[in-house]
């Protein structure tokens, strides 16, 4: 049965969130080269939509339209400024209507596997009311996982943005959630150029 219509669950649809500057790493992450696909964005849109989900990309660049013509089932926002960092990018997609949902996922993760993002689901279906974020035991990975919609987190989301951080580990802080264990070997942020070598296949 389809994630989008599993008994009364909300309507869940995918978000790749890739719109940061990747100073760090000194060129832009989601157009690096993966060996299962062109680009890192490929790569993980592609693993959402082997889940048979509705999958947008938001992000600031332009250069990540070309996305739509090697996956055109894939639509790309053009996130206008100001540019606040992922809580605000994420202010912008999440379902204001309660009766949606939306699994969110970085650019920047290319050693996840399809199964990864399974596990997610699956822990999201046994209670749809909360957040279910994915965990290596230690850290949390909130750009990782699912959130519901509605009113209530809007109008802690907007609270925290109107603070000086944004935050979106403040926003945790004020919605229920939990977190879902996976490797974590397939959470690595790669952020540097260093940080390539361990996603060398």
């Amino acid at each position: 049965m389809s994630p989008l219509h599993r008994d009364s669950s909300p309507l869940l649809s995918a978000c790749v969130l890739s719109g940061g500057l990747s100073r760090r790493m000194g060129r832009d992450k989601a157009l690096l080269p993966h060996h299962s696909h062109p680009t890192w964005l490929e790569h993980i849109s592609a693993l959402l939509l082997q889940l048979h989900l509705p999958v947008q990309v938001l992000t600031r660049h332009r250069e990540h339209l070309q996305l739509q013509q090697r996956l055109p089932t894939v639509k790309v926002q053009l996130e206008p400024p100001p540019w606040r960092g992922p809580l605000q990018g994420m202010a912008r997609v999440l379902p204001r209507d309660g009766n949606f949902a939306l699994f969110t996922a970085p650019v920047d993760m290319p050693r996840l596997q399809c199964s990864d993002l399974q596990e997610i689901l699956w822990a999201w279906q046994d209670n749809t009311d909360e957040a279910v974020i994915a965990s290596d035991g230690n850290r949390l990975q909130p750009l990782l996982g699912i959130y519901p919609g509605g009113p209530g987190q809007h109008s802690s989301m907007l609270e925290v943005l109107n603070c000086a951080n944004g935050c979106w580990m403040d926003w945790l802080e004020q919605i229920p959630y939990r977190s879902v264990r996976l490797r974590a070997d397939r959470l690595l942020n790669c952020n540097r150029p260093a940080d390539l070598k361990a996603v060398l296949p």
